[in-house]
């Protein structure tokens, strides 16, 4: 695979006038990965994934420095999530030529919250995001040292987001982060997104990532790149709800590293609603670091026409009696494929861990397909860990039954498949986002 040119990265740490410590990350980063070997589809992790396709050296990756900022029309899936979510709500919105500012919150400024673009977060608050962003400082997933998309972003990351919620404050909405890649092609975007929830504070985070699909959607126009990057930390009895929701065109190959890490006695809910795009690639690793620590980890994902998705999550129980559970669901249209691999790890001080995966699969389509794959990785001896996996087609009785009773095929497609999905979309402690996933279900259903 051809690579993008080292000179990518000195146009955005000129162009957006970085701090030195950020440069010098920068091209560490880059350095690394231009020694790591393309991943391909004979890597358990990539199954299902063709990266021969992309050529990295035909992208153009964004570099805004904003002197110029430009109206941009906002997509209509801001409006729609505000309709859900409420209207109020403080979002940013980030396009491939500019970052604006949609409503700011004066409230979360006099409680010090700091709820920003990335690039405004390293103008004001170096400091604070040097504790995360240095060298030094760098959390090590799995996928730190030997992913070539992992290292990209680290290297060339453009645009973003970053949340700061200090010591026992609430946040008693959401705040809403979204991206659009418009309706340009052959363009690389890195989005970054950094959540710092402290000791006793509580927030709600909605992360939007979407493409604009055409009457046709052509596959055949060159593909795009979004390759993102989301890491948020836990503090000490702090709460974080996490909802991530990407509906991409056609063209659009999309990967997304998460790295969760949660203290003492605080709880992580995320979920992950994923609807539309050529390819998406996903690895979500979530460190339970510290006695009391729980995360709940959630997945929709409904694929149709030709789309691949690959999943895969680590729960990694690293302190004594922490908890977690796993609870993915995806269903698949047409030729639509599917690839989920989950793994529970457990060290040797992880005594009294308790945990569950499940991952569930409908198929809908004669040629669809899914494979999965839990794995546990235990060492040590007083532990509760278990996991559940299926593979089946949609009932056709209960599809004829619904259309018997007056229902379109689509219609009665659109129940079974939001039935289906009810127990995850359900689950998310945000308010209106179950309404919410279940339209945008149906409007990709019928579509």
């Amino acid at each position: 695979m051809k690579t993008i040119a080292k000179e990518r990265v000195d146009e955005i740490t000129k162009q957006t006038a970085e701090p030195a410590w950020l440069k010098e990350s920068r091209l560490k980063a880059f350095e690394s990965y231009l020694k790591i070997p393309t991943p391909c589809n004979r890597d358990e992790n990539w199954r299902r994934t063709e990266v021969d396709a992309l050529d990295l050296s035909t992208l153009n990756v964004v570099v805004s420095d904003n002197k110029e900022k430009k109206a941009a029309k906002e997509p209509t899936v801001i409006s729609e999530a505000l309709g859900h979510l409420g209207k109020n709500l403080p979002y940013i919105y980030t396009t491939p030529q500019n970052v604006e500012i949609g409503n700011g919150d004066s409230e979360l400024l006099s409680k010090g919250v700091i709820f920003c673009s990335l690039k405004t977060a390293l103008a004001q608050h170096a400091d604070l995001l040097s504790k995360y962003l240095a060298p030094e400082n760098l959390p090590n997933p799995d996928f730190a040292q030997n992913d070539k998309f992992y290292l990209m972003n680290q290297s060339l990351f453009n645009c973003g987001a970053f949340l700061y919620v200090p010591k026992n404050v609430v946040l008693e909405s959401p705040v809403l982060n979204v991206l659009s890649s418009g309706e340009e092609t052959s363009i690389a975007l890195f989005p970054r997104v950094i959540i710092i929830v402290e000791q006793g504070a509580k927030a709600e985070f909605v992360n939007i990532c979407t493409a604009t699909k055409g009457k046709t959607d052509d596959t055949s126009e060159a593909l795009s790149l979004i390759n993102s990057s989301i890491e948020t930390y836990v503090g000490a009895n702090g709460s974080l709800s996490y909802l991530d929701v990407s509906d991409f065109s056609s063209n659009t190959f999309a990967v997304s590293r998460v790295y969760n890490e949660v203290r003492r006695d605080g709880s992580l809910h995320a979920s992950t609603i994923a609807l539309g795009g050529w390819q998406i690639k996903s690895d979500i690793q979530t460190n339970l670091k510290e006695p009391g620590s729980k995360s709940d980890i959630r997945g929709v994902v409904l694929g149709a026409g030709s789309e691949r998705y690959s999943f895969n999550t680590i729960q990694d129980h690293i302190a004594p009696d922490t908890s977690s559970t796993i609870n993915f669901r995806v269903a698949l249209k047409d030729s639509a494929s599917s690839a989920y691999l989950g793994t529970i790890r457990v060290s040797k001080e992880g005594q009294r861990t308790d945990s569950y995966q499940s991952n569930k699969n409908l198929l809908l389509g004669s040629n669809a397909h899914a494979d999965s794959i839990p794995k546990l990785e235990i060492l040590a001896d007083d532990v509760k860990c278990a996991h559940g996996a299926t593979v089946g087609p949609a009932d056709k009785e209960q599809i004829f039954y619904l259309m018997s009773r007056g229902l379109s095929s689509l219609e009665a497609e659109e129940l079974i498949v939001t039935g289906f999905f009810r127990q995850v979309v359900q689950s998310c402690p945000v308010d209106g986002a179950g309404d919410w996933i279940n339209s945008l279900v149906a409007d990709k259903i019928h579509s």
